[in-house]
């Protein structure tokens, strides 16, 4: 491709075995759980700081917006230097800004570590290339599938556990014991994972510099970009609410409930499977318009859930199935424009995602402390407008494309 560099996935020496590939995807769990940790105690950091709700949704919007600051400057170094090494020194960095985050004296020294720990968290996207090219061909879509999944199972559990611990021992340990817990993370990464080699030779400079152009002339990238950034701002807005709605609404429940859906939201880890067979089987965009319908009707069953905790349970099934079947099918569709620079797109697509999901955390804060549940309500579903308005002004022209193939097709037979 024009003005892309060529790159393949870093060689290594070694063929992981099933144990280890599952501990790669324990690792990477771990890792994500520094991002998603702090969506559960949000009450208990504005109790402990003496902030309002826009401002300590501001720490979980930082640690977002760190993360796809990290996945857009640190992944494509995993083309150019050892990744074993690259993730090594990201899982030491995370404890020391994890114990920085614990220490934070004030709101914004919060929200400055915060942004810094997730700048270095991007550590599971460079997991899956490893587990890629650590795996035998008849291996590597189980390989790859299984570390996607252990991300997930992270995001869902560590919120849990976050909760958990938030309402036993307050804020500050959740954070403590994100930084405890790099210490196995750093010890098993390092003995597991094989020294990667370089695949280009190219500056850091030149690394960036390629990525605008994939941007600038792939419309499938463009719009899985978007699309995917709206259904992850959908996806943030619930979460870093649900702890407030929950603690003011008629059940008056507290952190740990909060981080507690997040088991209840696991269908999303099994939704990211069955996206990705539906997308083979049926296309991706018959899944990718499928999946902003479902996240949307989703925001729908959530108006009920200031009064109703049915409503609230069902609505977080369906949100997740709805957002993760999109970021499937959505990559999916990213990755097709070119088999060589899977790193690169990767980089763009997952960039664009969780900066959706720092806009989407962010503004809904807003709206949380000026028009409480029914603003959040309202954000999702237009999120949702958008998403789709995206996705069917991208389908004429597709549509057109396959009528003038067919056209050309029937002329040639004639």
């Amino acid at each position: 491709m024009k003005g892309v560099p060529d790159s393949t996935a870093s060689p290594v020496s070694a063929v992981a075995s099933r144990g280890k590939i599952v501990m790669m995807a324990i690792i990477a769990g771990a890792v994500i759980t520094n991002i998603y940790c702090t969506q559960p105690i949000l009450p208990l950091i504005a109790a402990g700081l003496r902030v309002d709700v826009t401002a300590v949704d501001l720490v979980a919007g930082a640690a977002l917006l760190g993360f796809s600051t990290g996945l857009a400057l640190l992944l494509p170094l995993g083309d150019r230097f050892d990744r074993r090494k690259l993730v090594l020194i990201q899982i030491a960095l995370a404890l020391v800004f994890a114990v920085a985050s614990a220490l934070a004296p004030g709101i914004w020294p919060l929200i400055a570590a915060s942004f810094a720990l997730g700048i270095v968290s991007c550590v599971p996207q460079q997991l899956v290339p490893f587990a890629a090219v650590m795996s035998l061909p008849s291996e590597r879509g189980r390989n790859v599938g299984t570390v996607v999944s252990g991300i997930m199972v992270g995001i869902l559990v560590g919120r849990t556990i976050a909760g958990v611990i938030g309402a036993q021992w307050g804020w500050r340990a959740v954070y403590g014991a994100e930084a405890a817990f790099m210490v196995p993370v750093f010890i098993a990464a390092a003995a597991l994972l094989p020294k990667g080699v370089p695949s280009t030779q190219l500056t850091y400079g030149r690394l960036l510099a390629s990525l605008w152009p994939l941007v600038r002339d792939n419309r499938p990238i463009r719009e899985s970009m978007i699309i995917q950034a709206l259904l992850w701002a959908c996806f943030n807005a619930f979460w870093v609410n649900l702890a407030a709605l929950l603690k003011s609404g008629p059940w008056h429940l507290g952190s740990a409930w909060a981080g507690g859906f997040g088991i209840i939201g696991a269908a999303g880890a099994f939704a990211a499977s069955l996206g990705g067979n539906a997308t083979d089987r049926m296309g991706f965009r018959k899944v990718i318009g499928a999946s902003i319908g479902v996240a949307t009707l989703a925001y729908v069953i959530l108006s009920g859930a200031a009064t109703s905790l049915a409503a609230l349970i069902v609505g977080v099934i369906v949100l997740d199935i709805g957002v993760q079947s999109g970021l499937v099918s959505n990559q999916t569709r990213a990755f097709s424009v070119d088999p060589k620079a899977q790193g690169r797109i990767n980089s763009l697509y997952m960039t664009a995602t969780f900066f959706g999901g720092a806009i989407g955390a962010t503004v809904s804060g807003w709206l949380m402390s000026r028009f409480g549940w029914p603003g959040i309500v309202m954000f999702g579903v237009v999120l949702g407008i958008l998403a789709f308005a995206i996705h069917w002004i991208g389908a004429p022209r597709a549509t057109a494309s396959a009528i003038a193939s067919s056209a050309d097709r029937l002329k040639a037979e004639r």
